[in-house]
């Protein structure tokens, strides 16, 4: 019989700065992390936004090629205080697209491995190992959650601390400016208007556990992928990965749609992803889908980090019983099955929320929480 798997901690570093609390409460309030390129503004890429971790929140001395170790060992350190356990009772699953680039696009020793990367994190928080190190475009933080629940579910860990971590560099904001996939303003998912992404930094990190007595209140319910192999970068126009993804994890949780009472969506302001996954997510409920919103135009798409903070955003969602708005979102423009808020609701039911992500090569996860 496998064993449940409860969220015991949480963390984040953000375009809003330091600590889960900035990042949730400018979420919800409407806000966004958006702003001109600062640390990044040397980069030519064609878009004048990125939500860049602020410099004013980032210790003293850390340099450029240390900054994603150091972004994923501060949200790694706020998960396990919050959960209240040792570093030594913990193993690290860690999830990034890029890992530490900085010896491909400078002075550093990092060359894209994410496992380099997650022996960084563990040493600066002194953790006892690596379980994994994943790497699966921006879909690697759900899929770094679901794999560190599997190991729990069967009891080969008690624990386990997921972090997922990126940080903007020449390499990424060069490949998205190539594929003329970046809005040169903040994007605006889901709206008639939207022309690409906005990128972000970031790091989340959650802290998954067997023990129920350690649970923030909140449970890893189900978890699923798929994968639509349908192109290197485009996804099915029919958007079948992502919806089965749905499908699989509600299922896996024991759960119908109607039993949904959120949705967090990837929603990158893409004009065909947008469009495909609000054509899959919404056959996946077989209709009029729950409350469904989106954050990539505030924390702008934090890539290998999107998953767990997202997560972290869905969770909050059940916490505070509300649906925060889409911001930048007029005029929608996707399939009118998907209830996308265009000011905060509040929930008359919060006990089930499922977060979609999507990546490159056609990889779909799906997760399910329940409060």
């Amino acid at each position: 019989m496998s064993r449940g798997v409860y969220v015991a901690g949480r963390g984040a570093v953000s375009g809003f700065g330091r600590g889960l609390a900035a990042l949730v409460d400018g979420v919800f309030a409407g806000e966004s992390a958006l702003r001109p390129r600062r640390r990044t503004a040397g980069f030519a890429a064609p878009t004048r936004v990125a939500a860049e971790i602020p410099a004013e929140v980032v210790d003293s001395g850390i340099l450029e090629p240390e900054l994603v170790g150091w972004a994923g060992a501060v949200a790694g350190r706020e998960a396990l205080d919050e959960a209240g356990v040792a570093a030594r009772e913990v193993g690290l699953v860690l999830a990034s697209t890029k890992a530490d680039l900085s010896g491909i696009t400078g002075p550093g020793r990092g060359f894209g491995s994410p496992l380099r990367l997650a022996q960084d994190v563990a040493q600066r928080l002194e953790v006892v190992g690596v379980h994994a190190a994943i790497s699966c475009a921006c879909a690697s933080g759900l899929i770094a959650l679901a794999l560190a629940a599997r190991r729990i579910a069967a009891g080969e860990i008690e624990r386990a601390l997921v972090v997922g971590v990126d940080v903007l560099n020449e390499f990424v904001l060069r490949g998205f400016g190539a594929m003329r996939a970046l809005d040169p303003e903040p994007c605006r998912p889901f709206d008639r208007s939207r022309s690409g992404v906005s990128l972000g930094d970031g790091a989340g990190a959650i802290v998954l556990s067997t023990h129920a007595h350690e649970s923030i209140g909140v449970r890893l319910a189900g978890h699923a992928g798929a994968n639509d192999a349908c192109h290197v970068t485009g996804p099915d126009y029919e958007g079948r990965g992502v919806g089965l993804a749905a499908e699989r994890a509600m299922a896996h949780a024991g759960i119908a749609a109607a039993d949904v009472d959120v949705l967090h969506l990837h929603g990158t302001g893409t004009t065909a992803n947008d469009t495909t996954e609000a054509i899959g997510v919404s056959n996946a409920f077989g209709g009029r889908t729950p409350p469904a919103f989106g954050t990539k135009a505030q924390t702008g798409h934090t890539l290998g980090a999107a998953g767990t903070i997202e997560a972290l955003l869905a969770i909050a969602a059940l916490e505070r019983r509300v649906v925060p708005q889409n911001v930048g979102l007029d005029d929608v423009a996707v399939d009118p099955r998907l209830d996308l808020t265009t000011a905060p609701r509040p929930l008359s039911r919060a006990r089930y929320a499922l977060k979609v992500a999507s990546g490159f090569g056609g990889v779909q996860a799906a997760a399910v929480f329940e409060a």
